[in-house]
């Protein structure tokens, strides 16, 4: 099984709406996939699930259909996380639904991660853990083959933990200033979060029941570009500038000082020829409004829909994009070499 997660500091890069259409198109190729929504905000399972369906399990706070139900115990020190009963969306696609009571979980995971290094300090592993078993948990429920997890922008302690689950990294990005600082500001801190979470294995898993989990390296597998709207086959200035400057930042922000001392981070200006960008995705404007009114992928968009006969070709143009990224996605998920296990 492998897990990704979109993850930028900036919002807006159509982080969720990336993550829905890649995890349709996963299960359009025969993967069996799930979608853990670990975003208290709580859009991505809004896309996937109507209202009337919800609303019976965001009312049972003890529900195992949604993330804070199978997490309550841990989050008051009462227990175990709970098996999760995932909802099936569409064929070897399933989802575990989010809820905005998840962000009570971030003061504990805020509170845990300064003591994850004090030797004994069993409950401070057991709430840092719980969405990575949580994971493991409902990938094993249906023999998923990918999990991909959405989460905020934020670098908090939620993400953090969250991370804690991922093998793998794709950052979503516009060629704009904010964007790019969001890339800045991510590489750091995916660095740190993962030395500090080395040392606490093996130093402090050893013989303990937390290091049974499967290790996750959060390793960033490369980015996804947004294009300009108005010019999307042409690019603006604008776009053009910001989008020269994102190879050299992208390699110093997940490279660091590895990337200085090598003399490769001016050596690309052109994301068509950067190794690190994945590809760049076609706005596609008012097609994702309908789609997310329609509760289905853009490319399985019809006239019945609400698309003019002018949109019929971008529907088919999404079909062909999607499936090319996602295959291009899952040879980087699949080079990404297994960590080590804590014995």
């Amino acid at each position: 099984m492998k897990s990704f997660v979109l993850f930028n500091n900036k919002d807006g890069v159509g982080k969720t709406t990336l993550t829905y259409h890649f995890a349709h198109m996963l299960a359009r190729l025969g993967h069996r996939t799930v979608v853990l929504d670990y975003d208290p905000q709580c859009n991505i399972t809004a896309m996937f699930v109507d209202d009337e369906t919800l609303e019976p399990w965001i009312r049972n706070r003890g529900s195992r259909r949604h993330v804070t139900g199978c997490l309550d115990l841990v989050r008051r020190g009462k227990g175990d996380v709970a098996e999760p009963e995932l909802t099936t969306v569409a064929d070897n696609l399933w989802i575990l639904a989010g809820d905005l009571d998840l962000s009570l979980f971030e003061e504990p995971l805020a509170e845990a991660w300064p003591k994850k290094l004090s030797q004994g300090n069993e409950r401070a592993l057991d709430v840092l853990t719980a969405l990575d078993l949580l994971s493991d948990l409902a990938a094993a429920t249906v023999d998923a083959d990918f999990v991909l997890v959405d989460v905020g922008p934020s670098l908090g302690a939620l993400n953090r933990s969250a991370l804690l689950a991922c093998d793998s990294v794709v950052l979503p990005l516009a060629p704009d200033l904010f964007s790019l600082q969001g890339i800045s500001n991510v590489g750091p801190a995916l660095r740190s979060w993962r030395a500090e979470w080395h040392l606490v294995r093996e130093r402090f898993m050893a013989g303990r029941a937390q290091a049974s989990l499967t290790p996750h390296e959060f390793r960033p597998v490369g980015y996804l570009v947004q294009q300009h709207l108005a010019r999307a086959d042409r690019p603006v200035t604008g776009y053009a500038a910001w989008a020269k400057q994102i190879p050299s930042t992208y390699r110093l922000a997940m490279e660091g000082a590895d990337a200085l001392r090598s003399r490769r981070v001016d050596e690309v200006t052109d994301i068509d020829a950067d190794p690190n960008c994945i590809g760049t995705i076609k706005h596609f404007a008012s097609l994702v409004p309908i789609a997310q009114q329609a509760r289905k992928p853009i490319f399985d968009l019809k006239q019945a829909d609400g698309i003019g006969g002018g949109q019929a070709l971008a529907v088919q143009q999404s079909r062909t994009l999607f499936e090319g990224l996602t295959r291009k996605l899952i040879e980087r998920l699949e080079r990404i070499p297994p960590p080590p296990v804590v014995d």
